[in-house]
């Protein structure tokens, strides 16, 4: 009778292998095995789906590099699932929460920036969406894009690329903190750690963060713009880069370049 229960829970263990939830984080998952591992641990922690990710989104760091792919992930959920009124009112309270990190308000902006009008709760403001691109200079250290607008509160996707022969990053920071982050980045070169944190300084100042842009690469950004009018600086926080690579990001008041999500405009 033993060895019998024995072999029944080996038995178990092998048909039955633990999720791989380690497999929704990885950096080089597609987003079919994100997906298929959201299933897997949701089946796992007796949840659904939606519910259990929407608690590993609350659970993202400022500067997350997770935040993009778990944006992309809820943008194309099932728009049935997701426009359900237990859900949207998660999603709302999630992005309304100024004690949730940007990253995860980001990714809860993106979910109800995908649901239809009619969807999104009532009292929303329309949700403003622009997606600026922006290229390195190769052999120029600068940023071919000195400056761009958009209005405050907006849903911002950036894309970075980078044709240059060096690596480059992407920090937008406070009002007349440009000097104070790029020194910190400065900083950062002269520590074994620096690299490991893609050169982006640990300091309330930094508004958002794009990491290194590898040689002939692209990445992308999302972030959404501060609500006060001002003139924000972006920089490369690569050292000695900051000095001639940064560049202003305009948050005004009524711009007309930024329209509802299901129609964003495009930047170059």
């Amino acid at each position: 009778m033993l060895v019998a229960i024995i072999i029944c829970i080996a038995m178990t263990r092998f048909t039955n292998p633990p999720a791989d939830c380690a497999g929704l984080d990885s950096a080089t998952a597609s987003q079919s095995e994100r997906r298929s591992a959201i299933d897997a641990c949701a089946a796992e922690a007796k949840q659904k789906p939606l519910d259990y990710f929407l608690g590993r989104v609350e659970q993202l760091r400022l500067h997350d590099s997770r935040s993009d792919s778990y944006g992309d992930l809820i943008a194309a959920w099932n728009p049935d699932e997701l426009s359900q009124t237990s859900i949207v009112a998660k999603l709302f309270a999630l992005y309304k929460n100024e004690g949730t990190s940007a990253d995860a308000r980001v990714v809860a902006l993106r979910a109800l920036a995908a649901l239809p009008m009619d969807k999104r709760p009532a009292d929303m403001l329309p949700i403003e969406q622009i997606t600026v691109e922006i290229s390195t200079l190769p052999s120029q250290m600068a940023y071919d894009r000195k400056e761009f607008t958009v209005a405050p509160g907006s849903l911002v996707h950036l894309i970075l690329h980078n044709p240059d022969a060096l690596e480059h990053n992407f920090l937008l920071v406070s009002p007349n903190a440009l000097a104070e982050i790029g020194l910190a980045g400065d900083r950062m070169g002269q520590t074994p750690e620096g690299k490991v944190k893609e050169f982006v300084p640990t300091s309330k100042k930094v508004l958002a963060a794009l990491g290194l842009v590898s040689p002939g690469k692209s990445k992308s950004l999302w972030f959404i713009a501060p609500t006060k009018p001002a003139t924000y600086p972006y920089v490369c926080t690569y050292p000695s880069h900051w000095r001639t690579m940064n560049g202003k990001m305009r948050v005004i008041a009524n711009v007309v370049a930024p329209i509802p999500a299901q129609e964003g405009e495009k930047i170059k």
